[in-house]
């Protein structure tokens, strides 16, 4: 079954969310006619607005922007309205707040695949187990035994570092959680590419973070049924 709403969430700030969720963004969006969409959206939920203000620099650089929309309801009907209209030929990316609330978690039911970035310090522990509760109250309010699960991606992570044992432990003995295969190192790509509005593939299609980067959009590309294999 193909995805058409891809939501990156953590209850946690911090986590580089909004950075991947932009890079993100712009390769699929860049594709979505390809995997068969008509149309792609881009919801900030994020009440610091970072990939809206990245879309005023991508403008500024000269590149196409891409369509966001943001929701100014205190109390989310819009993005209700939104998430019952989506069709299945609108391919849909969202990058929800770093913080537990009512808007977040609607995100996060509504999608077919979440993605969650994680850092490999031990203390990210914490913060899952936080975001475990959401999940399992979510899975609660879905019924019939079903269990909502999301993506955990290692993100952030020290390029030399080897072993990530207490984390995956942790990830692998959670039934809400999956470990995605990809590993999303730290790059100064990253930063630079942002203040141009860019993608990191857009800044250097040859870097590191760029070969990064492919590999979760490939993963994203297969996992999600966006391509087949």
């Amino acid at each position: 079954m193909r995805a058409n709403v891809i939501t990156l969430a953590h209850q946690k700030g911090g986590t580089g969310k909004s950075t991947l969720a932009w890079n993100i963004a712009v390769e699929l969006g860049l594709k979505h006619k390809e995997y068969g969409f008509k149309d792609f959206i881009f919801v900030d939920l994020d009440n610091q607005e970072s990939v809206t203000m990245t879309n005023r620099l991508r403008m500024q650089y000269g590149q196409s922007p891409l369509y966001i929309k943001r929701f100014s309801d205190c109390e989310g009907n819009e993005f209700r309205d939104f998430v019952n209209e989506i069709d299945d030929d609108t391919l849909v990316i969202i990058d929800s707040g770093g913080y537990d609330a009512d808007l977040n978690r609607l995100a996060i039911i509504a999608s077919d695949f979440v993605v969650t970035p994680v850092s490999s310090d031990y203390m990210e522990i914490f913060g899952l187990q936080k975001f475990k509760n959401i999940l399992a109250e979510l899975s609660e309010l879905k019924g019939e035994g079903e269990v909502v699960k999301v993506n955990v991606l290692l993100n952030k992570i020290d390029p030399k570092a080897k072993a990530f044992d207490d984390i995956e432990e942790f990830i692998k003995d959670t039934p809400y959680f999956v470990l995605m295969d990809t590993i999303i190192r730290f790059r100064s790509d990253f930063k630079h590419s942002i203040g141009y509005g860019f993608s990191v593939a857009e800044l250097d299609r040859n870097s590191k973070a760029t070969a990064e980067v492919k590999m979760l959009v490939e993963e994203i590309e297969k996992k999600a049924g966006l391509i087949n294999g």
